[in-house]
C-alpha cells in the first residue's frame, strides 16, 4: 500500500467536478463489497474481511455515542467489523487516496483523538473556506470517524451534527497537512456509489499495481 507522504500529497489534488447524489440506486455496503470484490479478483489481489461486530457491541457504541448510527454504517459494521489487514475499502471521490476501514472499537478511539487534538487548533483558520454544510470547529461529538489512513492523519467521518443547510448522516473528512475539514458525500450510500465509480475508473491506482 501507499506511504502516509505520497498519500498526503495526492490529497492536495483538486477534486474532481462537484456531484449530486443519484437517489434512484440505492448502494448497500453488501452490495459495494461484492463489486470491490470483484476488482480485487480482476486484478489477482489478495481480498478478505473482517468478521461484523455484534449486536451487543454495536448497542454498546451507540450508548456510548448518545445517538443511533445511521443504518447504513451500522449494516457495514454489522458485515464487517473494518479492514482486514492492507486491504483498503474506499476512496475519497475525486482524490487518489485510500482508506482502511475502521472497526468500531477503533472508530470510537479516532473520535476520542480528535476530542483532543482539537485544542491544538484554536484559532486556526482552514486554508480555503469551510463549506457551509460543516460546523466550524475542529470538533463535535456528533463527528464519527469510520475510515482512516496514515494514523488519523486521513478520516472519513459520518457527521451527525451538520450545520443548517446540512443533513445528518453526510459525510466529511479530515485531512492533515494542509489541515482541513471538508465536504464528501450527501449520505454514507452516495459515499459508497462515487467511491466504487472512481475505484472501477483507475483500479490500478487504487490497488497499487505500478
Amino acid at each position: 500500500m501507499r506511504c502516509c507522504t505520497e498519500l498526503a500529497a495526492l490529497d492536495l489534488l483538486k477534486p474532481i467536478s462537484g456531484h449530486e447524489p443519484d437517489k434512484s440506486d440505492y448502494m448497500d455496503f453488501a452490495r459495494y463489497l461484492a463489486q470491490l470484490e470483484a476488482v480485487y479478483d480482476e486484478h489477482d489481489v489478495s481480498w478478505s474481511t473482517q468478521a461484523g461486530a455484534s449486536e451487543s457491541a454495536l448497542a454498546a457504541a451507540e450508548r456510548t455515542l448518545g445517538f443511533a448510527l445511521d443504518p447504513g454504517l451500522r449494516a457495514a459494521w454489522r458485515s464487517s467489523d473494518g479492514s482486514a489487514d492492507e486491504v483498503s475499502l474506499f476512496v475519497r471521490p475525486g482524490f487518489l487516496t485510500s482508506y482502511e476501514f475502521l472497526p468500531l472499537k477503533a472508530a470510537l478511539a479516532a473520535r476520542d483523538g480528535m476530542r483532543q487534538r482539537a485544542t491544538r487548533y484554536a484559532g486556526y483558520a482552514d486554508p480555503q473556506p469551510r463549506d457551509p454544510r460543516i460546523q466550524a470547529g475542529w470538533f463535535h461529538d456528533g463527528w464519527l470517524p469510520f475510515a482512516g489512513f496514515g494514523g488519523a492523519s486521513l478520516l472519513l467521518i459520518q457527521d451527525y451534527a451538520p450545520a443548517p443547510g446540512g443533513r445528518v448522516g453526510q459525510i466529511i473528512a479530515y485531512v492533515h497537512d494542509p489541515d482541513e475539514i471538508a465536504y464528501v458525500a450527501v449520505d454514507f450510500s452516495d459515499l459508497l456509489k462515487r467511491s466504487l465509480r472512481d475505484i472501477q475508473a483507475d483500479p490500478e491506482e487504487f490497488l497499487q499495481l505500478f
